[in-house]
């Protein structure tokens, strides 16, 4: 009995420790076909290029945490002989950075799991292209020059994105969200959720479309000749909370 296994996949893999700052790319297994990049990064910022390349450079820096630089010349000039001053223990590593890279069917992902080492994140890829980006604390996502559809979250920080012919879902809990448009893909749904910050929206001039929107504490403007269905803010209000609803007709 003959047993044929056919596995066909590619795998990449590049884990980085200890390293200030780098490149490298990261091919597509079929550059020809429908391409996404994943890129998670935990504590930093992440910068995305569209150009016309067919592969994925990733450019990454440390950024240097002054306040734990200062923490550890303090240990180490307290005891020189290895011993931490904290509770008798002896500290045996610190937070480094690490970033890893895979492909497999066609998606590339660029991910850091580390909380402590602030990492900077610049990736340049091809213009048509699926991404989802999603970083945590103390940065901000920037992407410009894509057609393609583009998820974007970041829990503490703005999101940027620029030069976009495609499609945006853009969230974020404490930052501002700017999104310029050179063109829209008809009859694709886009979505904007912002906690704590600004939502500023640029579409093309001849834009037809209907909105959606609502604020709890703020106020929404636009500078399209907009209908406000039913001519009026809809308003609602109880004891706990105060919001403002309304939906525009633009074209």
């Amino acid at each position: 009995m003959k047993n044929v296994l056919v596995v066909l996949m590619m795998l990449i893999c590049a884990a980085l420790r200890a390293q200030d700052s780098g490149e490298f790319t990261v091919p597509f297994s079929n550059p020809a076909g429908a391409m996404k990049v994943i890129v998670d990064i935990k504590t930093g910022s992440v910068k995305v290029k569209g150009t016309a390349r067919k592969d994925v450079l990733v450019k990454y820096s440390s950024e240097k945490d002054e306040d734990n630089d200062r923490e550890h010349d303090h240990d180490r000039d307290r005891d020189h002989d290895g011993k931490s001053n904290r509770d008798g223990l002896k500290k045996i590593s610190s937070g480094t950075m690490n970033l890893e890279a895979s492909e497999y069917q066609n998606t590339v992902k660029v991910t850091s799991d580390n909380w402590s080492a602030k990492i900077e994140v610049v990736v340049e890829v091809p213009s048509t292209i699926n991404m989802k980006i999603k970083t945590y604390n103390d940065g901000d996502l920037d992407v410009s020059n894509i057609t393609g559809t583009v998820e974007l979250i970041n829990y503490n920080g703005a999101i940027t994105a620029t030069g976009i012919s495609g499609t945006v879902i853009a969230e974020t809990y404490n930052g501002d969200i700017k999104i310029v448009y050179d063109k829209l893909t008809p009859d694709t749904p886009l979505s904007y959720a912002n906690y704590n910050g600004d939502i500023d929206l640029t579409f093309p001039a001849g834009l037809k479309a209907s909105f959606k929107m609502k604020t709890k504490q703020g106020e929404i403007y636009s500078g399209f000749d907009a209908q406000v269905q039913n001519q009026i803010l809809l308003q609602r209000q109880n004891p706990k909370r105060v919001f403002t609803k309304c939906r525009l007709m633009i074209g």
